[in-house]
């Protein structure tokens, strides 16, 4: 099957060659439909979710106009401190994000959910790195739905080790984060960067994905979007995302 031609660039981390061999998604639906197509391969169950272009640089990088969300497999999960490979990654940037556990399921309804009902059915955050890849030389000019069909430019991920519950009284929006590279200051960030407030990106992707039938499970992770401009990176790089008193998580390409 053509949509085969998707999950085999994911699998060996490869561009496709071809577009005239892809089936190319005419909308946002049948996009996605794609999408879960990485997660019924999958090894393991679906970690959780991430959404892509949630700030105004991330948008440019990809060349979108808004938001898209995307899955999480766990074979691309790492614990911090981990080695990562840039050898097959195009795109090459790292980002710093929020990223937070559910403490129950959340099922599709008409009625969108609100920010308050969404912070109720969080268990925790962790700081979280993502290196972010594509499928697609010209990433940033396919378009927003071959992006969905991508997995939503979809990467590697690192998330710290320190988990926090007692996070509902952090002004999230007004968050500084710091990103180091190889010891030295690289990037700073807010988290107004995203989509004005991590929980309203959060709030956006549980609608998205109620709007889809599709069912936000407990304990899965869902990592907000880039609070820093996506940094380039190269091999023999060492990042460390600083997210201040929630800790640091960080990582060695190469």
């Amino acid at each position: 099957m053509v949509d085969d031609k998707y999950i085999e660039a994911w699998k060996k981390r490869i561009t496709h060659k071809n577009l005239y061999d892809l089936k190319i998604p005419q909308n946002k639906e049948e996009a996605y439909k794609i999408q879960g197509k990485y997660e019924k391969v999958s090894n393991s169950d679906l970690f959780g979710w991430k959404i892509a272009a949630t700030s105004l640089d991330g948008q440019k990088h990809i060349g979108v106009n808004g938001p898209i969300a995307g899955r999480l497999l766990k074979e691309r999960y790492n614990k911090s401190g981990a080695s990562i490979s840039l050898q097959q990654n195009i795109m090459k940037k790292v980002e710093a994000e929020f990223a937070f556990k559910l403490l129950n399921d959340i099922q599709p309804r008409l009625e969108k959910y609100s920010k308050d009902e969404v912070l109720e059915s969080l268990d925790c955050v962790v700081p979280a790195i993502e290196i972010p890849d594509s499928r697609f030389l010209n990433f940033d000019k396919v378009g927003g739905n071959l992006i969905i069909a991508d997995n939503a430019c979809a990467g590697d991920f690192i998330l710290s080790d320190h988990f926090f519950s007692d996070f509902k009284n952090i002004d999230f929006k007004n968050f500084k984060v710091n990103c180091y590279k190889n010891n030295e200051l690289a990037e700073s960030g807010i988290g107004s960067n995203v989509l004005g407030d991590p929980l309203i990106a959060l709030t956006w992707i549980i609608n998205e994905l109620s709007s889809l039938n599709i069912t936000c499970k407990k304990q899965q992770i869902i990592m907000t979007g880039t609070c820093i401009k996506p940094l380039t990176v190269q091999t023999g790089d060492n990042i460390v995302m600083d997210f201040c008193e929630l800790g640091r998580v960080d990582c060695h390409l190469n």
